[in-house]
């Protein structure tokens, strides 16, 4: 199993969910409200109503857990539907997952 984690911008949820609802397979996704800063914090393009005095920019966590097969495919589909071609659109980190645990089941 894959875990692909995703920092997008905000405006760009839609279309990123619309893009992950197309991929037979995927169980679910989670978004999270993030506050950071990347490589181009020093270098400020102007004001831009994510980012605030700190140098900080408010972005969303998209996090997928997903088949090694359909890593590909996740990747692409966030990558696509995320892309502004703007600095800070974003980045995909993917990580194995060892095992995981659907809590509803009863424990042995």
């Amino acid at each position: 199993m894959k875990e692909i984690k995703a920092y997008i911008k905000s405006i760009k949820r839609g279309a990123v969910t619309q893009a992950l609802h197309k991929i037979e397979g995927i169980s679910g996704a989670s978004f999270s409200n993030v506050v950071g800063f990347g490589r181009g914090k020093a270098e400020s393009s102007g004001d831009s109503p994510d980012r605030d005095i700190t140098g900080t920019s408010k972005h969303l966590k998209v996090e997928v857990v997903c088949d090694d097969g359909l890593e590909s495919e996740v990747v692409e589909a966030i990558h696509h539907a995320a892309h502004t071609g703007l600095r800070g659109d974003g980045r995909i980190f993917v990580s194995d997952v060892g095992w995981s645990v659907r809590i509803q089941e009863v424990p042995e």
